[in-house]
């Protein structure tokens, strides 16, 4: 039947009960347990839910971080265990299974419920003798596993040494010695047949351009060198390929990499948004490289790739990966809140951070810096393998004056490699946090459990200025089915971002690109 959800949320004739559906393993066999707040039996399916869930403990809580890493949903599902029927529950395999809990009416069909979260459960646990509690988290959990444990084998002294991995383009990565004897190298593991990379750009021994062969060309993650080097091996690649095409944007390669990469707990298409990410990278094309050479995480490779363009890896309540981006003002319609949907009293300015006056983005990573290079190389290109980074700065003058804002930024490192992405990076930093940026947090009703994650918000309220409507940005939520309010956290700007940047970028080398009618024009500083 269909069923206007948020209605429903505010009738107070509504039968609510919560379903919570776990597969599990018990001695090696895969189970699904049903569970209930309240009797319920689907009866297309046959199935009885047993009814230990405490409505109580359904609070599951999402949030955004201002530094771009990623935060992950979370919760617990209390089970009542008041004559320990369920102790047992406590031997069985529940570490990084799936878990889905629902909400509906007790007279409703199960197919008419309404999914709040799809998620991984991270292990259960006992608070008190009364209780089991399941420890819920979203599906970013299964990421935090190595990319890879590949490792070279054989007889050489590298043996033991994981195989590297390459993703988009990389300057100057320090390739495995896979076998002294031929003096062959790899940059990516692969196998014979596939194309697994778009291929190395070029090789150098101290500096110096040498010639390579492709050990395979169909593969191209391995080479070898006609002489023995004098010196250390670098080169230059650009990485994996996807169905023949090679791809370098943040978005396409971190869904290559969540599909493909990361052991038993890789994830499928389902566990993904397809679409928004396809938004995202339409949004987002930026090229940008990362190379794997150590044991990393899949979620700090990932993490890595959606921060380098200001984006940070999030699950949806439904269980698929998107990539959000803190933006002042945000994009889209907003969503309007006013005064009778805030809980009287419950609106509080809970953080605010600090004005910042300027942002400097590190970008083209050199991932293997050599200093003091003694090759005939130009002098340039010996200053440019002794940095790890290019870096360009953006700084409002006006608001390092206000503010007597003296100290150097912190460098924000990118994997981005180009100088022009990196200016639109540190520029739109700047246009966000050279403003009073404060979290505007307060206690809704239920019609607010439409809000989503990164969502823009408008809200109306006669407080702290917000008389008139002031937009932001959805930064956290909080939703307690209990009682059916919502909590939730809003990012904004007090001050509008109206005004134009009286802004200017510098590069490492002390010149100035400044901003004339739209453009960046390059001068010497005077």
């Amino acid at each position: 039947m269909a069923v206007n959800f948020t209605e429903w949320l505010e009738d107070h004739q509504a039968i609510r009960c919560v379903l919570v559906e776990a597969a599990i393993s018990v001695g090696g066999v895969a189970v699904t347990r049903y569970l209930s707040s309240k009797n319920y039996s689907d009866g297309v399916a046959g199935r009885v839910y047993d009814p230990i869930v405490s409505s109580d403990s359904i609070n599951l809580v999402e949030r955004m971080s201002v530094d771009g890493q990623p935060s992950m949903s979370f919760g617990d599902v209390e089970l009542i265990n008041l004559d320990g029927s369920i102790d047992s529950w406590l031997r069985d395999i529940w570490v990084n299974k799936n878990i889905t809990i629902l909400i509906g009416d007790v007279r409703w069909l199960r197919e008419d419920f309404v999914t709040i979260f799809n998620g991984t459960i991270e292990d259960i646990d006992s608070r008190s003798s009364g209780t089991l509690n399941i420890k819920v988290r979203d599906k970013l959990q299964r990421l935090n596993t190595p990319i890879s444990e590949a490792r070279l084998g054989g007889v050489s002294a590298n043996k033991n040494e994981l195989i590297p991995l390459c993703f988009g383009e990389c300057f100057n990565v320090t390739p495995l010695l896979s076998n002294p004897a031929t003096l062959e190298y790899r940059v990516h593991t692969g196998s014979i047949g596939a194309s697994a990379i778009e291929g190395v750009i070029e090789v150098r021994d101290n500096g110096v351009p040498v010639s390579f062969a492709y050990v395979e060309s169909l593969v191209k993650t391995r080479f070898t060198l006609s002489a023995q080097p004098f010196g250390q091996v670098t080169c230059s690649v650009q990485g994996v390929n996807d169905a023949s095409a090679w791809i370098n944007t943040p978005s396409k390669i971190i869904k290559k990499i969540v599909k493909e990469y990361g052991g038993v707990n890789k994830f499928v298409d389902a566990d993904i948004d397809l679409t928004q990410l396809s938004t995202f990278d339409t949004a987002n094309p930026q090229p940008v490289g990362v190379y794997v050479e150590s044991r990393e995480n899949t979620l700090t490779v990932c993490n890595q790739l959606a921060a380098s363009v200001g984006a940070q890896l999030v699950m949806s309540r439904l269980g698929k990966l998107q990539l959000l981006k803190i933006e002042l003002p945000p994009s889209g319609t907003p969503f309007a809140i006013g005064e009778t949907d805030i809980i009287a009293n419950s609106i509080n300015v809970t953080n605010k951070f600090p004005v910042q006056a300027a942002f400097k983005v590190n970008y083209v990573k050199n991932w293997t810096v050599q200093t003091g290079l003694l090759t005939g190389i130009p002098a340039e290109h010996k200053k440019m393998y002794a940095s790890e980074y290019a870096s360009v700065t953006a700084e409002d003058v006006t608001v390092k004056a206000d503010y007597a804002l003296d100290t150097e930024p912190v460098a924000v490192n990118t994997l981005l490699l180009k100088e022009s992405d990196a200016i639109a990076e540190a520029t739109r930093l700047l246009s966000i946090f050279r403003n009073p940026i404060v979290v505007v947090s307060f206690t809704g009703h239920a019609r607010l459990a439409e809000l989503t994650l990164g969502q823009a918000v408008t809200i109306t309220y006669p407080r702290f200025g917000f008389d008139s409507g002031v937009t932001g940005q959805v930064f956290g939520l909080s939703i307690d089915y209990s009682n059916l309010t919502v909590n939730a956290d809003v990012l904004m700007a007090l001050t509008p971002n109206a005004a134009p940047l009286l802004s200017r970028i510098m590069r490492e080398d002390g010149s100035f690109l400044l901003r004339e009618d739209g453009t960046y024009i390059l001068r010497e500083d005077a």
